[in-house]
């Protein structure tokens, strides 16, 4: 065998344990979970998805 091909063989091994890697993680983590969720995100009340104190008090700017 060419040697060039052996280095394609070997590198497209190292990026295919890569990506299943990454696949393997996506799915422990769980990034597949409810894919359908960020869509309708959008339509929520905005009021509901801020955490507790993340709303600026506009009093607090105010410098006289």
């Amino acid at each position: 065998m060419d040697e060039a091909t052996i280095a394609q063989t070997i590198l497209t091994g190292l990026i295919f344990i890569t990506f299943l890697g990454f696949f393997i993680w996506g799915i422990k983590t769980g990034q597949f979970r409810n894919v359908e969720e960020a869509k309708y995100r959008m339509l929520d009340d905005k009021d509901k998805l801020k955490t507790p104190g993340t709303i600026p008090n506009p009093d607090k700017e105010k410098k006289i």
